[in-house]
């Protein structure tokens, strides 16, 4: 189910985990990462306080992201947790060997008049 709760620093959930990727579910408005200190929730903060032992004091971050999610957008995050799983993850992002969804949940009707009209329907 959607987890509406606000995100907190010990509510990352891992969808999953081996030992080149981690692969978690990020919280809607959070960041994922940030140097500023008045930033005290981020996607980096998440992993460093659940997986402390998976950091690299090497990277910038303490983790290498393999992609970015806009702030207020939800949904799963892969993080590389080595320089060739790393290579490997960026190579298949700028080939476009991966296949990205989004899904848009609304409340409400939608008018399909207008829709059309607007040509936002096919």
């Amino acid at each position: 189910g959607l987890d509406m709760e606000p995100a907190s620093i010990g509510n990352l959930c891992t969808l999953y985990q081996s030992s080149d990727f981690l692969v978690v579910n990020k919280h809607w408005d959070v960041r994922i990462d940030s140097k500023m200190w008045y930033e005290k929730l981020t996607v980096q903060s998440q992993l460093k306080h659940q997986f402390p032992e998976l950091a690299d004091p090497n990277t910038y971050y303490g983790f290498r992201f393999c992609h970015q999610l806009d702030f207020s957008t939800s949904g799963a995050l892969c993080i590389a947790l080595n320089k060739m799983a790393a290579a490997k993850a960026y190579r298949c992002f700028r080939d476009r060997l991966v296949t990205k969804i989004y899904l848009a949940l609304t409340g409400g009707t939608a008018d399909v008049g207008y829709q059309k009209r607007h040509k936002l329907l096919k």
